[in-house]
């Protein structure tokens, strides 16, 4: 990932980290979130819309398309990944820095545990899911 600047890395690897830690505390779905970086500050917006988590993954992805454009954002939203072991569910954060042609997305898969399956725990380490992906702004 050197193509990448380290802030925008470090951006996305504290947003997967967030991202993955509110499935296993919580037992739930990720809710889609935002954050934006401007200035070294740093801004974090859930977006559910009507109970609907597909929803608020477009309300938080044409959000980042609004003034002020930050300096880098990421967005984060709960799904599924196939792998060589299957479909399973994972967290997944698409990055972006303005100015440079391109983000990445990452993914941190999980998986329900417990008798009752209410329980949620990481599986395995992170992955590089999708290189040169567009610009979110």
């Amino acid at each position: 990932m050197d193509e990448y600047s380290e802030e925008l890395v470090n951006l996305a690897f504290m947003a997967l980290d967030h991202a993955i830690d509110s499935v296993v505390s919580s037992g739930a779905d990720l809710v889609p979130f935002v954050i934006r970086e401007s200035g070294g500050q740093r801004d974090l917006q859930r977006y559910l819309v009507d109970g609907q988590l597909e929803a608020g993954v477009a309300a938080a992805r044409q959000s980042v398309t609004e003034a002020p454009l930050p300096d880098r954002v990421a967005l984060a939203w709960d799904g599924f990944i196939t792998s060589s072991e299957g479909r399973q569910e994972a967290v997944f954060v698409e990055s972006y820095e303005h100015g440079t042609p391109a983000g990445f997305i990452m993914a941190q898969r999980y998986q329900r545990a417990g008798f009752l399956k209410k329980k949620r725990e990481s599986v395995g380490n992170p992955a590089l899911v999708q290189k040169d992906t567009a610009p979110l702004f």
